[in-house]
């Protein structure tokens, strides 16, 4: 298992790579395609700006299948957000871009997917979220392969290995 963190400037692809990979869009050369041909059901995939329903954060957090209030509640304190369990009725659209994105992130978690892509996880997130994050990337890429499109470089412990895309 592993964490691989793609960085690079902005615009150079790094998105656009795994969206081709992905076959969420066309390749723009036809000489190259990168394809992902496993099953994408292993894939839990973090937009830049992740997608939320209209509907409660308990419904966004759990959109397939209903989990256990546990299982959310674990998944919320994992990413600094333990206070929202007394939030899970509201609309996500109440809440800060960082906030967002961590609550992102815990529903990537409840998904429970052998490989996760997160485009952007550091965004609009404090010193003290970024170590969150960063630890819990460490953490649960001891069991799934964790790809990390950033303009983060990561603290010297953050763990994973570090591609430079362009």
């Amino acid at each position: 298992m592993g964490l691989i963190y793609i960085t690079g400037p902005s615009g150079c692809g790094k998105t656009r790579m795994i969206l081709e990979m992905l076959g969420h869009i066309e390749p723009q050369d036809s000489d190259m395609k990168l394809i992902y041909d496993g099953d994408k059901s292993d894939i839990a995939w973090m937009p830049q700006n992740p997608v939320w329903f209209k509907g409660t954060l308990w419904e966004n957090l759990c959109p397939v299948e209903m989990r256990d209030l546990e299982e959310v509640k674990s998944a919320l304190q994992r990413v600094n957000l333990s206070h929202f369990e007394q939030r899970l009725g509201e609309s996500p659209n109440n809440f800060s871009g960082g906030e967002k994105r961590r609550l992102a992130i815990a529903r990537i978690i409840l998904l429970n997917r052998p490989i996760w892509i997160l485009d952007e996880p550091f965004a609009g997130l404090d010193k003290a979220n970024v170590d969150v994050i960063e630890g819990l990337l460490k953490e649960e890429s001891k069991v799934r392969e964790i790809f990390c499109i950033t303009h983060h470089t990561g603290g010297s412990d953050s763990g994973g290995i570090r591609m430079k895309f362009c």
